[in-house]
């Protein structure tokens, strides 16, 4: 079974500038060879994966390109393979309507900088890279063992990274599960209610995000090419990433937990349109925005489409399922006796049914129903 570990890595400092030459020699290709894609568009003619790959000697004897020699093949084979995806994703988009976001260039200035190679190995505690050498590496999920497919090498607020994409040789059930069915209904004032009246608290990041305001701030009064704004935008980017990290610890934590089930339901959210700016009146055009806006806000903060995401991952991984199901009416319909009425839900965290007075918790009654949509029948204590 494939599997994807997240290691840290401590390259010396001649491994740090050969890494740091590997992301400017992929952002060089990619950018050529984008702009190549483009300009075929334009003329309504396309390019291949295949045939932007033939281009990649060309732009070496071109551009005198020695230093694209000194860094790894793959990494910028590599490179042009996520120009084809991006197009792909982009008409994909396009297709079903959704918010296109065309292609764009790639900056050295961006936080993030990543490459892939597909020759990578582990020697030791050493993960070792073309061109680059054996980098010392810190992995905490134990050893590896299995062929490796890829290795996506990333940096961040100072940080070196490595995503190892390998067959670990098992079959395709990883762990077990207890055999049990249930419904989770998502939230922003509690991250999730499951059909087991088991309230998931969300973690307390204002201090985290109390910290990246006050970096912005410190960031926006730096003067533009200064050497202190560098400093403060190293800061800032420190700042998202420990706020990133404890985001994704708690999802992990939290999955791993609920992956113990053989399935789970939850409601088929369409993210990106509940975080849609809202429209005010003619009169009054910030009436509704500014209170959406703060929803829109807490929303995205709470990361559903992750939290789903590796949920998925995990159950598919211990030969459970996640289904999604049609999210209208699980907060207005009574799980007891079928009714279903906006006055039902009078208050935001209570459930009242104006046929048959049952009288419980408005998430926990949703999460019932959630869990009832796929078939199985389940009533609130």
């Amino acid at each position: 079974m494939l599997r994807v570990v997240k290691v840290r890595l401590y390259p010396n400092k001649e491994q740090q500038q050969l890494i740091h030459k590997t992301f400017g020699s992929c952002r060089f290709v990619y950018n050529i060879l984008l702009d190549a894609k483009i300009k075929a568009y334009e003329c309504g003619d396309s390019l291949s994966a295949y045939e932007l790959k033939k281009r990649l000697v060309p732009i070496k004897k071109a551009y005198n390109g020695e230093f694209l020699k000194e860094v790894d093949s793959t990494a910028l084979q590599n490179s042009v393979l996520k120009i084809d995806v991006a197009y792909k994703n982009f008409f994909r988009r396009v297709k079903h309507g959704e918010k296109s976001g065309f292609p764009r260039f790639k900056s050295k200035h961006n936080s993030y900088q990543s490459y892939q190679s597909s020759t990578a190995s582990i020697k030791k505690n050493k993960l070792y890279l073309p061109k680059i050498g054996e980098v010392k590496a810190r992995f905490h999920h134990g050893k590896i063992t299995g062929k490796i497919k890829t290795v996506t090498v990333s940096y961040e607020a100072g940080q070196y990274h490595a995503s190892i994409n390998y067959e670990d040789g098992s079959e395709q059930i990883y762990g077990t599960n207890n055999g049990k069915s249930i419904g989770i209904d998502v939230g922003v004032k509690v991250f999730a209610y499951t059909s087991e009246n088991e309230a998931i608290k969300y973690i307390n990041l204002k201090h985290e995000i109390a910290n990246v305001i006050k970096a912005q701030k410190v960031l926006s009064r730096r003067k533009k090419g200064s050497a202190n704004r560098t400093k403060a935008k190293a800061k800032l980017a420190k700042k998202h990433l420990k706020l990133k990290n404890k985001k994704n610890d708690f999802l992990h934590k939290i999955t791993k937990k609920l992956s113990e089930n053989q399935t789970i339901a939850v409601e088929n959210l369409k993210i990106k349109n509940m975080s849609k700016k809202a429209k005010g009146s003619i009169d009054n055009p910030t009436m509704r925005s500014s209170a959406k806006r703060g929803l829109n806000r807490s929303i995205l903060q709470q990361s559903w489409g992750k939290f789903f995401e590796l949920l998925d991952y995990k159950l598919r991984r211990n030969g459970g399922q996640l289904i999604k199901v049609d999210p209208r009416f699980t907060s207005q319909k009574c799980s007891s006796c079928g009714h279903i009425s906006n006055e039902n839900r009078l208050k935001q965290a209570q459930f009242i049914c104006k046929n048959c007075g049952n009288r419980l918790n408005a998430d926990y009654n949703a999460s019932v129903n959630i869990l009832n949509a796929v078939g199985t029948t389940a009533k609130a204590s």
